[in-house]
């Protein structure tokens, strides 16, 4: 079986591959939105949306999609651009999909009335197994699915709502309005930022009732959720910070059980949910968030889950406005820490708080100035300023959205190299017999191959080495 599999991914295989950066290099290798790493002006270079160019505000987001699509919420321009490639394209590149708009040089939020093609704000994506496309339609109080953009007979209109009862509606939570207690309910939003869909669960970030929401995955339009956090288990009440009580205050304490406008989410592969706290400045994590109770588990950012200070304990563990989460196949966390425009790694984050890798701050853990002291109006390969967004690929690349910057950043490997199967640093025609050896016997990989992680060949970044991941190692063996 073993040698059948690995004359078949032979024929597949070429050997011009891709040069990647050294492990543990931090400086940007790519750049979208803007011709260089130099610039950051919105919409450069005259102020006005083109299909190279971007305006990114708030909780802008990207995803990478299975086969290495790249899409990128540009929020202010009110439309979601993409890219064939996430992992090849050159510096500026002119996306070759916009949806949102009816053209690349249109901005109007709401373009041609509200509708299933059409956002105002959108913000956070994720691109499910299936490439499906889920964007959260922020000031829209909504959540769409897109069916198969790059195989669906009408690509740019939604199939499906989630926060609405059709396309044509927007109300923040469904007419109950956004200011004061119990206007929510379990098929409403307000102000969402961030959708993650995996497997059989969509989670959504319903920032604006200060909630994380669980649904079973959906097939109709306003479905109800079936789980909360942040508010005690209540789908009624939206006080920032709840007690209990659901009285009317703003910000109170923070504890276990509640949040404060809450807008990453990152599910790793062992279960865990995690949640950047926005406004509480932590992130929280629920060991068992399906299984057991709704109460946090643990906490990064703060010392205790009653903290809620900015940059508790000085910068080397505190956090400041965390805004992004993701998480790699090893269970790696990478937390977007906007307020410090800055990107940190946690090799373990259930079991040390204390970051191991930095993006954003040429290394540092101990500074947090905008672009590493470049200021609001230059930047750098080096320079991240109120970046807002993270995304790992296949080839565990890292993606940043750097809002502030007006631009996307490409990490090639800055961590590990995904695909290298034998360790020895390069992707190629030797890394075939040991990637099918580690998805077909893990005690003869571990073996043979002692001191190279078995995880390199997890191309979906979801713990495991198996036939899911074959498509993308090939992909990444016969380059862009």
């Amino acid at each position: 079986m073993a040698k059948r599999l690995v004359a078949a991914l032979g024929l597949f295989l070429c050997t011009g591959f891709p040069a990647y950066a050294s492990i543990g290099n931090t400086t940007a290798d790519g750049v979208l939105g803007q011709s260089n790493f130099n610039d950051n002006e919105a919409n450069a270079p005259l102020g006005t949306p083109t299909a190279s160019n971007l305006a990114l505000s708030n909780a802008a987001h990207l995803a990478v999609a299975p086969n290495g699509r790249l899409y990128v919420s540009d929020s202010d321009n009110h439309r979601v651009l993409s890219w064939p490639s996430a992992r090849s394209f050159t510096d500026g590149a002119a996306a070759d999909m916009v949806i949102g708009q009816p053209n690349f040089t249109s901005a109007i939020p709401n373009n041609g009335g509200l509708s299933a093609s059409c956002f105002f704000l959108p913000q956070g994506i994720c691109v499910d197994e299936a490439a499906n496309l889920w964007v959260v339609d922020a000031f829209n109080n909504r959540v769409l699915k897109f069916n198969n953009p790059q195989t669906d007979a009408t690509p740019l209109e939604a199939d499906l709502v989630i926060g609405q009862p059709d396309f044509t509606s927007n109300a923040p939570n469904l007419g109950g309005g956004f200011i004061g207690v119990d206007v929510a309910t379990a098929d409403s939003l307000v102000f969402p930022a961030r959708v993650l869909v995996r497997g059989q669960s969509v989670w959504v970030a319903d920032a604006g009732n200060s909630r994380v929401l669980h649904y079973t995955y959906p097939t109709a339009n306003k479905p109800l959720a079936d789980r909360v956090f942040g508010q005690y288990g209540s789908f009624t009440c939206r006080v920032k910070n709840n007690d209990g009580t659901c009285s009317e205050k703003f910000g109170g304490a923070a504890s276990a059980d509640n949040l404060f406008n809450p807008i990453g989410i990152a599910l790793a592969p062992s279960g865990t949910l995690y949640i950047a706290d926005w406004n509480n400045h932590r992130v929280l994590r629920y060991d068992d968030p399906l299984g057991t109770d709704t109460t946090a588990d643990g906490v990064i950012g703060q010392t205790d889950l009653s903290g809620n200070e900015p940059n508790a304990g000085g910068l080397m563990t505190g956090l400041h406005l965390p805004i992004d989460l993701a998480i790699d196949g090893v269970g790696s966390l990478y937390v977007a820490d906007s307020g410090n425009h800055r990107l940190l790694v946690y090799h373990d984050p259930a079991n040390n708080s204390t970051p191991d890798a930095v993006f954003g701050q040429l290394d540092s853990l101990s500074t947090g100035d905008a672009n590493h002291g470049l200021g609001f109006f230059t930047t750098d390969e080096d320079g991240l300023f109120g970046a807002s967004g993270v995304a790992v690929d296949f080839a565990c690349n890292v993606y940043i959205a750097d809002t502030n910057n007006s631009r996307v950043l490409r990490f090639d490997a800055p961590l590990r190299l995904c695909g290298d199967m034998n360790c020895d640093g390069q992707i190629d025609l030797d890394d075939v017999a040991a990637f099918v050896l580690a998805m077909l016997d893990p005690a003869e990989y571990a073996s043979a191959y002692k001191d190279c992680p078995r995880t390199n060949g997890d191309m979906n970044q979801d713990g495991e080495v198996d036939a899911a991941d074959v498509r993308a190692f090939v992909w990444l063996v016969t380059g862009p």
